[in-house]
């Protein structure tokens, strides 16, 4: 089939021919499908001054995000795949971080973004013309990677990206507005090279000097062994969530080392995994859990060879109680614990909780 941008004819009404003609615009497809990497570095200015953001891109959601102060604090977040992280530049320590993170990192993508507008939105509805940054442009109703409503904007008369209106990932009331100002030939495609994105702090207005192809080693997009270690433990705790609400200790107690060691209410025990299991399973049956909800986000940190861990709780229960009668009593409470673990044949096992429950008011 050919396509409308061969021929010349720019469809306005329909938007798999909109996005088609604007990947043409920028070099086609077979010309994007040859980008293994990309390196773009820009010189930025925000309201709260100057600044530089690196951008190491490749497919299948590779990413190197990194903003450097002009104090020189660096800023430096990662995705490969559904996995994100931070790293700290000073310490070297790393931390698990959230789609919301990794969206707010992908949306600097602007070269790349330009090249999967396709797979970065979905639901694409035509929306009309409408005037974005002083130029007519074919609107686009689409979602977001975190599925929530946008609008992508193409120039008209080149075809090409104009801009998007987003949400804030952290704060849905805000609207993040992004125009492309530039291109600028790199190889045989036709990049974003000066791009101004505001939201309700001002504008940022991002002048890419540096715009590289194929050229990044792919080795540092690698998942540290660690930030996978660390993503087995958070696994662990949305496992535990799923178990008291299917009253199934057994998930729980299976991750239980052979001999563990329980602090609280005063006391150090070692009890039985039958014992355990046997309390848990009837406190799950006498309950009925309406939250079982963090606080604040985990604390997970593992040892640098990836083979002991702890993680911190900071945790909300509330859920209906049995009493002596079987008659149902809403309870709430607050729980912080941490728990150790060590990796023995292969698996995570837990050896160790101590934990903690919001004191009785007098």
């Amino acid at each position: 089939m050919v396509s409308l941008a061969a021929t010349g004819v720019f469809a306005q009404s329909g938007a798999p021919e909109i996005i088609e003609n604007s990947l043409e615009a920028i070099g086609g497809r077979k010309e994007i499908a040859r980008v293994r990497s990309l390196e773009a570095i820009a010189d930025c200015r925000g309201p709260n001054g100057n600044y530089t953001t690196e951008i190491y891109s490749a497919p299948n959601a590779r990413l190197v995000f990194k903003q450097i102060r002009a104090d020189g604090n660096v800023y430096l977040g990662q995705t490969n795949g559904r996995t994100f992280w931070t790293k700290n530049e000073k310490s070297g320590d790393f931390a698990l971080a959230d789609e919301k993170a990794a969206a707010v990192w992908r949306g600097h993508e602007f070269q790349r973004l330009a090249m999967e507008i396709a797979t970065r939105f979905r639901d694409f509805a035509f929306a009309g013309e409408e005037n974005f940054a002083g130029k007519t442009a074919l609107k686009l109703n689409a979602t977001d990677e975190t599925g929530n409503p946008a609008h992508v904007f193409f120039d008209k008369e080149t075809r090409l990206l104009l801009g998007l209106t987003t949400q804030n990932p952290f704060d849905r009331r805000e609207t993040i507005r992004t125009v492309v100002n530039e291109w600028r030939q790199t190889g045989k495609l036709k990049l974003p090279s000066r791009v101004t994105a505001t939201d309700k702090k001002g504008d940022f207005v991002l002048r890419f000097r540096e715009i590289v192809l194929n050229k990044t080693d792919e080795k540092i997009f690698a998942v540290p062994a660690k930030v996978t270690a660390m993503n087995e433990l958070s696994e662990r705790q949305k496992q535990q969530r799923a178990a008291h609400f299917n009253r199934d200790a057994k998930i729980i107690f299976a991750e239980f080392a052979d001999e563990y060691v329980s602090v609280g209410n005063g006391r150090v025990r070692k009890p039985s995994g039958d014992e355990g299991l046997k309390l848990l399973q009837n406190y799950f049956n006498n309950s009925t859990f309406i939250e079982w909800d963090d606080i604040t986000p985990p604390i997970i940190k593992v040892s640098d060879d990836a083979t002991l861990g702890y993680v911190i709780v900071h945790k909300k229960v509330r859920l209906l109680a049995k009493d002596a009668q079987g008659k149902e009593q809403e309870e709430t409470e607050i729980f912080a614990w941490i728990a150790t673990y060590q990796k023995i044949k292969g698996e995570w096992k837990l050896t160790a909780v101590a934990s903690t429950n919001t004191p009785e008011k007098d």
